[in-house]
Order: C-alpha cells, then sequence, then structure tokens
C-alpha cells in the first residue's frame, strides 16, 4: 500500500517557506535519498544527490514548489511533474523536511 502524505501547515506564506528552506543544508526523500543543498538563487534551489553517482547538480524552483503545496491534494511524487520537472522526489522530501507534509 502506497504511503499518503497530508499538509501540516495550511496557512503558511511563502516568505516564511523561503526564509526557513534557505537555512537547509541537507534534506532527505521520502525514500530516504540524500541531497545536500549548494546555493539558493533568486528563487531556485541548487543541490546534489549525494546517493548518486557522479556529482551532477540539480536545482529546483521554490516558488513552484510552494504552488505545488498549496495547490495539491495528493502528494505522490507523479503530481508534482507540472510544477518540478524531474525534481518531483527532493519537491517532496523539501516540504516533508520542513515537517510541511506528514
Amino acid at each position: 500500500m502506497a504511503t499518503t502524505f497530508h499538509k501540516t501547515k495550511l496557512t503558511v506564506s511563502f516568505d516564511n517557506f523561503f526564509q526557513r528552506a534557505k537555512e537547509i543544508k541537507e534534506f532527505t526523500s521520502s525514500k530516504g535519498q540524500r541531497y545536500k543543498v549548494l546555493r539558493i538563487e533568486s528563487s531556485e534551489m541548487f543541490f546534489l544527490r549525494l546517493d548518486a553517482k557522479g556529482n551532477k547538480e540539480w536545482k529546483m524552483n521554490l516558488k513552484n514548489v510552494y504552488q505545488a503545496y498549496k495547490e495539491l491534494e495528493d502528494f505522490a511524487t507523479i503530481n508534482f511533474k507540472h510544477y518540478v520537472p524531474i525534481t518531483h522526489s527532493p519537491a517532496r522530501g523539501l516540504l516533508l523536511h520542513l515537517a510541511m507534509l506528514q
């Protein structure tokens, strides 16, 4: 049976979300993938996947992650596709790390 995730904070501003996201150095996806945050430029978070071979730098738009949080009811990773192409799992992992999902 698939795990379902639910919002824990129904009213959180983008500014609050962004300030908290800027403090993160590492986070983990719901499936145990570890990510190291390299930097944030504008609203883009740049990170490395620590459990992957190579040092490919990934990025995801934090405004889009926040938008997904506001609009989605079902937080299956595939549902993040419209908001953050390719980085579905890290997006959900970031929300879990920030205790915005449980």
